[in-house]
This record gives structure tokens, C-alpha cells and sequence, in this order.
């Protein structure tokens, strides 16, 4: 990378001594300034300069962000609806905590680019440390084999390399840098029913044949990480795993009657769209409700009322935040609008009660559209945190 040149201020800019000293630095000693930055304000400093745009998008910038620790935890979170012709994706604003249901602003949620076309209905979305890859779907009302990728560290797309056979709502999840995907296919039989992809490789391998695999194996509802294993929770017969430690697979026959999943350090929690947050360990087959979280469920109807009660929501993803959970919710207000929302629950493990509780610590949200809310049906298809 050149170290050179200072850009020319404008007719109306006044330049300081300082800014000048700082914007004549080579680039190497401006990225280590630039690295010490929030990523939130990153778009501010692009604006200063054409030099400092090149700088901020570069993946330089974020090499030194790693070399340095300061990378960022960044939730991004995709929205679909059939009023726009692509896919909304937004970054949730984590600095504003504390900010409740009175006094969230649009801008909670902020707008970052799309995918030039609208995404794959029905594919399956994994984050692997600074990106999102979504993977498969249905397109023009067929299998795709195709692997998108964001890039979060300059918000720009690329194509992955494609699956060796092309599927619809898969299982995938990321187990020791690697993505295992499986299920999804046209048929059951086929060869590569499970499949792994090493992104230092860009190359996908056939995983080992899953040996007792039935119909309902290849319709999977919700995909969860435990213990090093993949988990796809079946729509029709309980749930199996892969474990790539073990190179084998397993099953469990008890029927997930929960809707929404996540993991976090090595705990399950699960949602139901009405706002009811339950955990249990690994082993264990009980849930237990998340304790102190009275207010979450308050700003959700029951499920008698909830078409004929206004300015309610309805849970539509749980996915983590760090150590933290959050909720993203769909709400009709007042048969006009929808809004989008993500709220960001802190948990607290008491041993000694055998009880995790739960503490609201911000609240998000976004404006999808001004118009009859039924006719804009709204859905939260990714959200998933990224370190950049």
C-alpha cells in the first residue's frame, strides 16, 4: 500500500494544523489510528477524505483491527418483505443500550447495502467470523446449489463456491471453522446429502453417509450448535446431529416442541412467538423459564388476541449476541405499518438457585414500510453477530 499523498481540502474547508498533521501520516501509522475507531464510526470517517474511504474499506484496516484486538462484535440482522425488490440487511447500534420501547429511533437499526437481487427464498444463513454466507434456496421455484457471501467488513457481496448439490432449507451450522450442511436435497438418496466447507481451501467435502436418514430428515426446521455437534431439528421426527469430532452421526427421538433456538456458552434457550424465553442444558430434557423477564412477555398478546390486538409483536428469530440473547420481533401497529424489533436480554446463571434470569438491556428498531400491514408480510430471516 503507497503512503503517500495528502487529499486536497475543499474551497470551504478549514483545515486545522492538526488535521493536516494527521492526514499527512503514511497510511501504515493511519491505519493504526483508524483501528482504534468504533466500526459504528467508520462511516463518518469516510466521509473526510477519498484517501480515508479507500483506508476504512480496505482489508487492511481490518487485519490490523485483528492484530491489534479491536475487533468489533456487530449483529447484523436481514429482513424480507414483498414490497421491496431485495432484501433489507441493517446493523444493530449497540451503543445505544438502555433505550426502551418510549424512546427507540429508526436509526437504531442501520441500513447497510443490499444483495443487488432479492436472496433465495428458504436459504440457510451461517456467520464464520467477518461474514455471512447464505446458502442454497429456492429460486424461480428451484434448488440452488449456489453459496452467497457478505463480506461485514466492507458490506460487499461475493460469490462462495457452490455445493456439490443444490438445496432448500438445509440444516448448516459452523463447527472448528468449517460450515456442515446436510438435508435440503431433491432426494433423500442423494450422494451428497452432507457436505462440509473449509474456507481456507474453498473446497467442499462429502461428509459420511447419515445410515438410518427417512423422509422427514430432509425437512429441516431450525439448525442449532452444541457440544461440537450440528443439531437440525426435523419438521416432522424430533431432531439428529453430526458431530465432526467424531465423524458420526446420531439421534434424538424426542420431538422439539419449541419454535426458536440459539446457544450460549453451551446452553440452550428457546423462544415462543409470544415472548416466553426458556433454557436447559444440553443433557437435560426440562425447560425452565429465564427469570425476570415479566416485561418482555408483557409487550406480546396471547395467542387468543394477537390478531385482533394493535401495536403488538411477534417473536420471528432468537439468535446470540456475544453472551447475550436477542429477540427480533415483528409488529403491526395499528393496521398501518411495520416495524421490526431487536431486543438485547443480558443472562445472569445463579448456581445456587439453579435459575438463569434475564435483563432487557436495549431495544432496536426499524420502519419496514408505511402501508396496510396485512399486506406486507414481514420476516426476520438472518440475524447473526460477526467480529469485524
Amino acid at each position: 500500500m503507497s503512503t503517500s499523498v495528502v487529499d486536497e481540502p475543499s474551497a470551504n474547508e478549514e483545515t486545522s494544523p492538526l488535521l493536516f498533521a494527521f492526514t499527512s501520516l503514511p497510511d501504515p501509522l493511519t491505519l493504526s489510528c483508524l483501528a482504534r475507531v468504533s466500526r459504528f464510526d467508520h462511516l463518518a470517517l469516510s466521509l473526510v477524505s477519498k484517501r480515508y474511504r479507500s483506508l476504512v474499506i480496505s482489508p487492511e484496516l481490518y487485519k490490523t483491527r485483528s492484530l491489534l484486538g479491536r475487533t468489533d462484535e456487530c449483529h447484523y440482522v436481514c429482513l424480507s418483505t414483498k414490497t421491496y425488490p431485495t432484501s433489507r440487511w441493517f446493523i444493530l447500534r449497540r451503543e445505544n443500550t438502555k433505550t426502551y420501547l418510549e424512546n427507540a429511533a429508526a436509526e437504531d437499526l442501520v441500513p447497510v447495502l443490499s444483495f443487488p437481487t432479492q436472496l433465495p427464498e428458504l436459504s440457510s444463513f451461517v456467520a464464520l467470523d467477518w461474514g455471512i454466507y447464505v446458502i442454497g434456496g429456492l429460486t424461480n421455484d428451484n434448488r440452488t446449489s449456489d453459496v452467497l457471501l457478505l463480506d461485514c467488513r466492507t458490506n460487499t457481496w461475493r460469490h462462495a463456491p457452490s455445493m456439490g448439490v443444490a438445496r432448500a432449507s438445509a440444516a448448516a451450522g459452523v463447527v472448528g471453522g468449517k460450515i456442515y450442511v446436510f438435508g435440503g436435497c431433491e432426494s433423500l438418496d442423494c450422494s451428497n446429502w452432507a457436505e462440509v466447507f473449509d474456507p481456507k481451501t474453498q473446497t467442499w467435502d462429502v461428509l459420511v453417509p447419515m445410515p438410518d436418514r427417512n423422509e422427514g430428515d430432509n425437512l429441516i426446521r431450525e439448525t442449532l450448535v452444541m457440544d461440537e455437534k450440528v443439531y437440525a431439528v426435523s419438521l416432522w421426527d424430533g431432531s439428529f446431529y453430526y458431530s465432526p469430532r467424531e465423524g458420526k452421526w446420531g439421534r434424538k427421538k424426542k420431538p422439539e416442541t419449541q419454535s426458536y433456538y440459539c446457544v450460549i456458552e453451551n446452553v440452550l434457550y428457546s423462544c415462543d412467538k409470544f415472548g416466553s424465553l426458556v433454557w436447559r442444558d444440553s443433557e437435560e430434557l426440562e425447560w425452565k423459564e429465564v427469570k425476570g423477564l415479566k416485561a418482555l412477555r408483557l409487550k406480546f398478546p396471547s395467542s387468543a388476541s394477537f390478531r385482533s390486538i394493535a401495536n403488538e409483536k411477534c417473536v420471528s428469530k432468537l439468535s446470540s449476541f456475544g453472551v447475550n440473547i436477542v429477540v427480533s420481533s415483528v409488529r403491526a401497529t395499528f393496521d398501518v405499518w411495520w416495524d421490526v424489533w431487536c431486543t438485547e436480554i443480558s443472562l445472569e446463571r445463579r448456581e445456587e438457585e439453579g435459575e438463569i434470569w434475564g435483563t432487557i438491556e436495549s431495544e432496536a428498531v426499524t420502519v419496514v414500510d408505511h402501508v396496510p400491514s396485512g399486506r406486507v408480510p414481514v420476516e426476520v430471516l438472518c440475524s447473526a453477530t460477526v467480529y469485524v
